[in-house]
């Protein structure tokens, strides 16, 4: 049995992973789909100082409440900057990484930095003066994800759900230092970004969002 701990990428909560939880449960793992502050059932505790460190402290939090050791951390998306400063600041706690399609964080770099200022412009512009960005709309999906795979029901789906990103979590540069904890990064090939030149790294054959489009052969993934 391996332990899980499941984290949402932007605008998403842990019920992003139900489907997939359920597969890896049904395989006699132990599961933990974790909702940062601001996002899903926990949108009200949003603070307009909510930051990259909060994220970061809401998992390290749920490893400790729940006394959870040798788990496999997975940040999907924007996330990859959450188990990433995890992985540094509660290393102990971890066996490996998996990055699923994710940011990579740099130290010193804020999420902002990192996409450059057209990125920066783009976000500040959807957020409209406020202090949270919404999910995408169609137009920007097609444009920016390649063959994202989502259907209809499913964009439908994220948006009754969504009640915006925090800003905070893009403006704060991150303090990293070198890898902790064995790092794979799962590359999701129907998407156009590159996959980092790390040793470790898999294909996975789905659009930017496997835990709705391919969540069977996203558990398989990740339990290989």
């Amino acid at each position: 049995m391996t332990t899980f701990a499941l984290v949402p990428g932007a605008c998403l909560g842990g019920a992003a992973w139900s489907r997939v939880a359920a597969l890896l449960r049904a395989g006699g793992h132990d599961v933990h789909a974790l909702t940062l502050t601001g996002l899903g059932e926990r949108a009200h505790l949003a603070t307009p100082e909510t930051n990259l460190d909060t994220h970061i402290t809401d998992v390290i939090a749920t490893l400790a409440a729940h006394d959870l050791t040798d788990v496999v951390l997975v940040g999907h998306s924007y996330a990859g900057a959450v188990v990433g400063g995890v992985a540094d600041r509660a290393p102990e706690r971890l066996s490996r990484v998996i990055y699923l399609d994710a940011l990579v964080p740099q130290d010193g770099v804020s999420l902002f930095d990192a996409g450059g200022p057209e990125y920066r412009a783009a976000m500040e512009a959807a957020a409209n003066g406020g202090r949270r960005i919404p999910f995408m709309t169609d137009e920007q999906l097609d444009a920016y994800y390649g063959r994202h795979d989502l259907t209809p029901a499913q964009r439908a789906w994220i948006r009754a759900h969504d009640a915006g990103h925090p800003i905070g979590t893009f403006e704060q540069a991150i303090a990293i230092g070198a890898p902790k904890v064995p790092r794979r990064y799962l590359n999701c090939t129907r998407c156009p970004s590159p996959a980092p030149a790390w040793d470790d790294v898999a294909e996975l054959d789905a659009g930017h969002w496997p835990m709705f489009t391919a969540p069977e052969a996203l558990a398989a993934a990740l339990t290989a």
